[in-house]
């Protein structure tokens, strides 16, 4: 491979590290606001929430998995000397940038594994309290939509004749 081709390759790898680790940053500060602020939620919902959220987790780090899988190959690519004989050369440039993506990368996901988790807690919790009303379902099909207006009229003709009766 070309060492200048290697370089700018380094360079996206690590872009696209970082972009990834920004990411899963963002994962983890929804999951804290949503946490923070679970009194205002229905359980149900915010359960929803947290597992679309590790869903995307996961497919953020099965993205770094094949991003960062390119690191030793390209250890090997760039030359370990520079071609000016002088400063530092790409291979003592890049390569512990890349490794030290890989580690705030971990980090990151922990974080933000622990945030979701946190989540799914107070969720799961909110679900199981005894103090929780059953959140209705929206109707799924014409028939539900009839059954819910028929209901409907009927508790208002019992409204009506209950006043009637009162009068």
């Amino acid at each position: 491979m070309n060492p200048s081709l290697a370089a700018l390759e380094a360079r996206m790898t690590l872009r696209k590290m970082n972009a990834l680790r920004d990411e899963i940053g963002a994962f983890a500060a929804h999951a804290k606001m949503l946490n923070a602020s679970s009194k205002n939620f229905d359980p149900a919902n915010l359960l929803d929430v947290a597992s679309d959220l590790l869903g995307q987790l996961g497919a953020a780090r099965l993205e770094f998995v094949g991003v960062s899988g390119k690191i030793d190959t390209l250890a090997r690519a760039l030359p370990s000397r520079n071609r000016h004989g002088s400063g530092m050369s790409p291979a003592q440039t890049w390569v512990p940038e890349l490794r030290a993506g890989v580690r705030q990368f971990a980090a990151a996901v922990r974080e933000a594994e622990d945030a979701v988790g946190k989540l799914r807690i107070t969720a799961l919790e909110g679900l199981n309290s005894p103090t929780r009303t059953a959140t209705p379902d929206p109707p799924s099909s014409l028939l539900d939509i009839i059954l819910n207006f028929s209901d409907l009229l009927k508790a208002l003709i019992e409204h009506y004749r209950s006043k009637n009766k009162r009068k």
